[in-house]
């Protein structure tokens, strides 16, 4: 057997691979003779049926799955040995296929198109990023108290909107007739927008811009019940029919609001409430913020970091999967290509990191990452925490196993991801700055 590299140009490359009849021959031989055993063929024993007989009637099919078996594996041990940084799975090209006769040929040759990634420096101790801690203050803290009070108040149906309300109907856009049922809340409404929806009664309707009214096209998108592509090309006004107004009652600070909130005996005043609500918050803006230093890491890591990647080629192996995908057009190419380009850098990046770090991630890792999952979903009040800790090892079980091993990959795959995250930290320079949570939620990348 022969394999040889043949550089097309420092990113695409084509892998040659003869083989002669020896390569081959062997294990053709003994999946003869396993077959001679099994056959079931009218005129013959099972079990003795000639080899001859089996060669005549299956010998090219099982050649061809055999060289088909040794080339895969061939080609996965040439890219690993040769540590080839392919981005791609090797495509085969078809004229070398087309070419091969079956019935006469014994040596053969196969080529396969591969797209790779070329040479690059990752330097995470060049780059900068910051670390946002925010301030939790009074004024925040009450914001947070009177919307668990809203959560957990009594919902009544008033005859007229007024602020605070949740209006539920059809919104519709005009122009294409896109009509999603959804409610409206109207403290996510511009407030210069607000009060054309303060005062509206069941069955009225209301014409508007909902580009003007709501400024995040992802919370307009879902109200609207499309894609946040499909969103940004809508133009024209949106129609509004009222079908009720909901009115939330905030609840009573009592011992029982207090139970629903952190479960029975978790506080007993209204000075451990806010302390408990206080921890909450910071707990939460934590998650956030150290996810704002990631982000702005991989974010900084892609846009200073230099790499020539077969892009030409990347898009034609994508131009031709729309054949047979009807979801991906050309168009949609055009404009998310760039997204597809970060995802490969970032992959790319990844995988030298835990090569580089010798990253790993347990079995045993993985199981107690499931237990924690099913443990917040299911396991926020103390009450029923008891309840779960004994069936907690069969749960878990039954989540990883489930989607023939879906989840395990996922979570497998969060593992690893945090660990380079973990890390990049450890090298790249991160300062700590304090902000408010409003002037947090302004932050982009």
């Amino acid at each position: 057997m022969e394999i040889a590299l043949n550089k097309i140009t420092s990113t695409e490359a084509l892998i040659k691979i003869k083989l002669k009849e020896d390569d081959y021959q062997h294990k053709v031989d003994e999946k003869i003779k396993q077959y001679s055993k099994k056959a079931n063929i009218k005129g013959f024993r099972q079990g003795m049926v000639p080899k001859g007989v089996i060669k005549k009637m299956y010998g090219k099919s099982i050649i061809a799955e055999e060289i088909n078996e040794l080339l895969s594996k061939k080609l996965n041990d040439y890219i690993k040995e040769n540590d080839l940084p392919i981005i791609t799975d090797p495509e085969p090209n078809r004229e070398s296929i087309e070419r091969i006769d079956w019935d006469h040929q014994n040596e053969f040759e196969f080529e396969y198109n591969i797209g790779m990634a070329g040479e690059y420096q990752l330097k995470p101790e060049k780059i900068s990023v910051n670390r946002y801690s925010i301030k939790v203050d009074k004024k925040l803290i009450d914001e947070t108290i009177d919307n668990l009070k809203k959560q957990h108040g009594e919902m009544t149906n008033p005859d007229e909107s007024a602020e605070g309300d949740i209006l539920f109907g059809d919104i519709k856009h005009l122009a294409s007739e896109t009509t999603n049922t959804h409610a409206l809340d109207l403290e996510k409404i511009d407030k210069k927008e607000r009060k054309k929806f303060i005062g509206l009664k069941k069955g009225d309707t209301i014409n508007f811009e909902l580009k003007e009214a709501i400024k995040d096209s992802h919370e307009a998108s879902h109200l609207v019940g499309v894609s946040e592509d499909e969103y940004k090309k809508m133009k024209g006004d949106f129609e509004f029919v009222v079908k009720n107004v909901n009115r939330q009652n905030p609840a009573e600070i009592t011992q029982e609001f207090f139970d629903k909130i952190f479960g029975p005996g978790g506080v007993s005043t209204e000075e451990e409430f806010r302390s408990k609500v206080e921890e909450s918050i910071k707990s939460n803006y934590k998650r956030e913020t150290e996810s704002f230093v990631e982000k702005s890491i991989q974010k900084t890591l892609l846009d200073k970091t230099k790499i020539e990647l077969p892009e030409e080629f990347l898009k034609s192996k994508l131009i031709e999967r729309t054949k047979t995908d009807e979801e991906l057009t050309s168009e949609y190419i055009e404009e998310h290509f760039d997204d597809y380009l970060k995802d490969i850098k970032w992959s790319l990046f990844q995988n030298r990191i835990i090569k580089e770090a010798d990253l790993k991630v347990e079995h045993e890792e993985v199981v107690e990452k499931a237990k924690e999952l099913i443990r917040q979903q299911f396991g926020a009040s103390p009450q029923f925490a008891d309840q779960l800790e004994g069936s907690i090892d069969q749960f878990a079980q039954n989540y990883l196993t489930a989607e023939e091993g879906k989840n395990y990959r996922q979570l497998y795959s969060n593992l690893i991801g945090e660990k380079v995250f973990d890390n990049l930290k450890e090298k790249v320079s991160i300062k700590e700055k304090s902000i408010s949570a409003e002037d947090f939620s302004k932050l982009e990348l």
